[in-house]
């Protein structure tokens, strides 16, 4: 009963444009009043026990280090080796997209700032070069999809704090899953290109090539640094937010590219984006508490094993429940909302932690792309000066290959397990 009231008052204020955050906590909130069974003081102290988290506190610092990075010069250093080494290929514009975002998602761990940075710079230069701008806005989106899966990412770290799961261990199990993605996407972008014509470039001298690379060296290395820092045990992943905000004003005031303005910008952006992170979580995990309350882990856990007790079809059902959940939600409060429904199966049917984890934040971020409600296609369409609806088409078939990555990842556990077992003791 609370449960049903819970979620007719959540989809009710949805639907006449309460945010998210909002509409997860009041809706929470009214359910539990109207129940009456608990005191209405557990509920503040619930949302503000969800955020007194150490961990958390890397989420504004990877956040303020990926503005820090960006407005130092580093998109632009990556675009021009990303379109040296590969824009003589055929798309090779399309392809230097997705590398760039797979550096860059080895900065700033956010898909969104990700998205800004690179998009606002390759979407005009793709349409330029005769690419549609659907065609662009698609890839760049998609390839977006790269920052929360390749480490340091700001969802590993929530997704980390939620669970208890190693956050250094999600940051190695992500890294082969996010190289494979990006990989498929080149490939993709190849294969479309070919049937669309795309134009050649003819190839970047070797001069070229190695001057670029040199220039993006420095900003290649500060994931080394956090990574490398947290799986040897040099620093907590907080700490490893600090060291990268300390690398990136020092790369920018070696590039010199900051003053009292910009790092005042940066700040405030990376301000707004914490709190609105944050106030989500907030928000959700008070719902998430009275759905745990209710039991509806072991409502779903006993349904899945009355279909079947193999692993391997409940993390397939799994899977299709979390694509259809980050259809309408975004991947931050679909998380939150799912992780306590999740965990339980997940301890059930012995899958390893951060593989399962590795999974279940590569499934939901698909949503941000996936239509009708895909913020990251929203953002990209309106950088290339096209109606959002029109993009649906050309991002498809990266969605497809996306989830292909999935399936791949989900079914071999080596593809994620490897590095961590590897590297963390």
């Amino acid at each position: 009963m609370i449960v049903a009231l819970m979620v007719s008052l959540f989809l009710i204020m949805l639907l006449v444009g309460v945010p998210l955050a909002f509409a997860m906590g009041l809706s929470a909130t009214v359910a539990i009043l109207v129940q009456g069974q608990v005191p209405g003081i557990l509920l503040p102290q619930q949302m503000f026990s969800s955020l007194d988290n150490f961990a958390l506190l890397a989420v504004p610092l990877f956040v303020l280090a990926g503005e820090l990075m960006s407005v130092g010069g580093v998109t632009e250093r990556l675009v021009a080796f990303s379109r040296a080494s590969m824009g003589h290929l055929r798309g090779g514009l399309g392809q230097a997209n997705v590398l760039t975002n797979m550096f860059m998602a080895a900065i700033s761990g956010s898909a969104l700032a990700d998205l800004s940075a690179v998009g606002s710079m390759m979407i005009p230069a793709m349409k330029r070069e005769g690419y549609s701008p659907q065609f662009a806005v698609a890839i760049t989106a998609c390839a977006a999809l790269m920052a929360p899966i390749i480490p340091p990412s700001v969802i590993a770290v929530i997704y980390g704090s939620i669970t208890g799961v190693s956050i250094g261990g999600l940051f190695l199990g992500g890294v082969v899953p996010g190289v494979m993605a990006g990989v498929s996407m080149m490939v993709l972008t190849w294969y479309l290109a070919v049937r669309m014509a795309v134009p050649r470039h003819a190839k970047a001298p070797r001069r070229e090539i190695v001057h670029a690379g040199a220039r993006a060296l420095p900003a290649m290395v500060m994931p080394l640094i956090i990574v490398g820092g947290i799986t040897s045990g040099a620093f907590t992943p907080t700490e490893a937010g600090a060291v990268a905000v300390a690398y990136g004003l020092i790369f920018g005031f070696f590039a010199r590219r900051h003053s009292f303005s910009s790092l005042y910008r940066n700040f405030a952006a990376a301000t707004q984006t914490s709190a609105s992170a944050l106030i989500t979580i907030g928000g959700a995990a008070l719902f998430a508490w009275v759905l745990a309350r209710a039991g509806v882990a072991d409502h779903v856990l006993a349904g899945l094993l009355a279909i079947s007790t193999d692993p391997q079809v409940i993390l397939a059902i799994v899977i299709v429940f979390l694509l259809l959940m980050g259809v309408f939600l975004e991947p931050v409060p679909a998380l939150i909302l799912t992780v306590p429904v999740l965990e339980p199966i997940a301890e059930r049917m012995g899958y390893d932690p951060i593989h399962f984890g590795i999974v279940v934040l590569m499934t939901l971020v698909v949503g941000a792309v996936t239509p009708p409600v895909g913020i990251l296609g929203m953002v990209a369409a309106k950088i290339g000066g096209v109606s959002y609806a029109s993009t649906f088409g050309a991002v498809m078939p990266y969605i497809a290959v996306w989830s292909v990555v999935i399936v791949i990842v989900a079914f071999v556990p080596e593809t994620v397990t490897f590095l961590p077992s590897t590297f963390l003791k």
